[in-house]
């Protein structure tokens, strides 16, 4: 691909997340947002005009456009594999917002296909590309605090109005751990470049019959463990607190925080000194993972070494473990 030509992009869906995507496209120095998609033509239309698009279509049309690039594919859960399949099916790039899929089946079948058509594809876990978070990564590779020993993780609130109903409908795939949950343990998962291979968990179902209060216990290869709390209907600290053999690190506000603090001692219980760290982030911080995006396009790249496919799937995995420990299946699985 020429790299002086920009990447055309559509959007399928015309939601809250449809707009940050909208507004980190008209920023982005390499990408133009082209057409948007809703499957009510009045939806998609109102959100074209808001966001100075040129074209408003149907997912047919949108699909079939020989303009577009790149698929953001920004639908209910429930709607992701059909709509990214329904793209890559059509020869368009596809980045999925988070979760990538339902389950690891849906997410090996998008592969399979991407694969085999030699198309770009990712998870838009937009975290994961924060300069903040990228530099936390390294001080844990460089072992400021030692090696790494335990994460404890909490992740909730009580969930806006604008979101209840995507969060509470089994019907749309809710619930905390595809919505929520799915952060921190992308978040450790990332950090540690593990996979974790013993897995405990618990939960408590809403009224509505989808996981409220999420409880995850993980161990890696390393010996590390992780202590993850998530929720969308209870108040909680959205914090990170990680534990070396050197020191620990508090991460207040890690989903998208800008500071953090490094505790460093020498394998006592004595704190020998502390160091504040401050790293600025966009205020829209979907524009880093549209750069990787369009960088790993331009050079021909299928996937991206950030959020590499095989980890999207075994991610999937884990959450389709605990989910079946619990029960908990969708009424379309």
């Amino acid at each position: 691909m020429d790299n002086s030509q920009k990447i055309k992009w559509g959007i399928i869906g015309a939601g809250i997340i449809a707009g940050k995507m909208a507004d980190a496209l008209r920023i982005s120095p390499n990408s133009q947002l082209y057409a948007v998609a809703s499957q009510t033509p009045s939806k998609a239309r109102m959100f074209a005009d808001k966001y100075g698009i040129d074209k408003a279509y149907t997912y047919k049309e949108i699909v079939s456009s020989r303009e577009i690039d790149v698929i953001y594919v920004a639908t209910t859960h429930n709607f992701h594999f059909e709509n990214a399949k329904l793209a890559l099916e059509h020869g368009k790039h596809v980045l999925i917002e988070k979760p990538f899929t339902v389950n690891a089946d849906e997410a090996r079948e998008l592969v399979r296909i991407a694969r085999e058509k030699n198309l770009f594809l990712m998870e838009a876990i937009w975290v994961r590309f924060l300069p903040s978070l990228k530099l936390l990564k390294g001080k844990l590779k460089n072992h400021e605090i030692g090696e790494v020993k335990l994460f404890n993780v909490s992740f909730g609130g009580f969930v806006s109005p604008d979101y209840e109903k995507r969060l509470k409908d089994p019907l749309l795939a809710g619930g905390v751990t595809l919505d929520m949950g799915i952060y921190p343990i992308s978040f450790v998962c990332y950090l540690l470049d593990e996979l974790p291979i013993d897995i405990k968990s618990m939960t408590r179902f809403s009224d509505g019959g989808v996981d409220e209060i999420s409880n995850y216990m993980f161990r890696f290869p390393s010996g590390c463990f992780a202590n993850i709390s998530t929720s969308f209907n209870l108040k909680m600290r959205n914090e990170a607190k990680i534990y070396g053999m050197k020191g620990f690190i508090e991460f207040p506000e890690f989903q998208a925080g800008e500071h953090f603090t490094i505790f460093k001692h020498l394998g006592t219980n004595n704190i020998k000194g502390t160091i504040e760290v401050i790293e600025k982030n966009h205020s829209n911080g979907f524009i880093y993972q549209v750069e990787e995006v369009t960088r790993c396009i331009r050079e021909g790249k299928l996937e991206s070494k950030i959020i590499p496919l095989n980890e999207t799937i075994a991610i999937m995995e884990v959450m389709d473990k605990m989910r079946s420990e619990w029960g908990f299946k969708y009424p379309f699985e």
